[in-house]
Formats: structure tokens, sequence, C-alpha cells
């Protein structure tokens, strides 16, 4: 979600998860290669376009594959996901237990991605519904940008000293944000509430 983005300001930006890492046993390993630029370049995020792909991926470690079976039978069920657009990924080489889903909204001009953690106690179909909900509340809002995406684009678009994007009502992080930028960045930052659930940010040099 984060980085096609930041690619699309300038620099070039490639992640490769070389080994998962779940909590608490950890061990989590990523390979990152960049290619910078002289100045990053504003984008506009005002719509994200057509949808073109959903993925839900379920990914277990050291667990019964029957957790994810049970999890993506939820997410066909509830969001009406085609069998092709479900898979399993077994993890044969993390240091402990693990699970994750995750869901994938590929549109247009971004991608928003959606997760829920497996938790001791916590059954298959419980985490499969925190994600759910809020790849659903997302959907009905009809915003680009999710409030997580928000949140980290807003260094990068100040530093690129402007950008336009669409998101939901600002987590109290992203507000605190907003502020911290102000105090280090010659830029302004314009929250304009459009509805109840569309802002705009606005962000000027």
């Amino acid at each position: 979600s984060f980085l096609p983005l930041i690619n699309q300001m300038g620099p070039q930006v490639h992640a490769t998860l070389e080994r998962p890492g779940f909590y608490p046993a950890g061990g989590g390993r990523i390979k990152i290669e960049i290619q910078p630029t002289q100045q990053l370049q504003p984008i506009d995020l005002q719509t994200g376009g057509e949808i073109q792909q959903r993925r839900a991926i379920a990914w277990i470690a050291n667990l019964d594959q029957d957790i994810a079976v049970r999890e993506l039978k939820v997410i066909a069920h509830k969001l009406n996901w085609e069998e092709d657009w479900l898979s399993i990924e077994q993890v044969n080489h993390a240091n402990g237990p693990g699970n994750v889903v995750i869901l994938e909204i590929q549109r247009d001009h971004v991608t928003e991605v959606f997760t829920g953690f497996g938790q001791l106690k916590r059954s298959a179909e419980a985490v499969a519904d925190l994600a759910i909900r809020q790849c659903q509340h997302y959907l009905k809002s009809g915003v680009p940008v999710g409030k997580f995406l928000a949140d980290q684009l807003l260094l990068p678009m100040a530093m690129a000293g402007a950008g336009t994007f669409k998101t939901l009502p600002l987590s109290r992080h992203t507000q605190t944000h907003i502020h911290l930028i102000d105090q280090f960045l010659d830029v302004h930052i314009n929250v304009i509430e459009q509805t109840s659930q569309n802002m705009m940010i606005e962000i000027k040099s």
C-alpha cells in the first residue's frame, strides 16, 4: 500500500520479506533496496479508481492449517469473494507459531490492506472478522486512503511540499502527526471535512 505510492513520488523502493516474524518469538526479516531521488514529487489521491483485484491471504506458522481454512471460509461468506481470490500461505521457517489474515483491495490508483492477527483464545472466525470489518468500513466510505495509510503519507507529502488525498476521519495518531510536522517543516496541512466519513487533506508550502 505504502511503497507503490512512494515510488510514484520519485524514488524506487523494493521490499522483500525474507522471513515472517510472529509475536512473541519474532525473528522477522525484510530486505529493502532504495534508489533515491533528489526531490519527492507531490501526488494527488482524491479518487482510488475502480477495483481491479481482491485478494485474501491467510498466513499460518506452526499451527493447524484448519485455522486458515476457517478464516477464508468466513471471508468468502461475508464479503462474497470468489474462491480463486483466497489463498493459504504456510510458513515453514518461522521462529514460533503465528497467524495473520490479510485482505487486499487493489484499485487503479491505490491498494489498501487490512489485517487480523491471531491471538491466544481468539477464534479463527474472530480473526477474520477483524479484517472484514476494516475492509467493509473502507469500501463503504468511498475514500481512496484508509486511516493507517493516511498517517504514513503525511511525512513524505510534507517533504514534497504538496499533496492531496481523501481519507476517513483522522485517528488521534494522525492528528498528532499533523501537529508534529507543523513544528519542523514549513508547510500548511489543511483538513477539510467534506462528510462525516470523508476528509480532504491538503498539504501546501
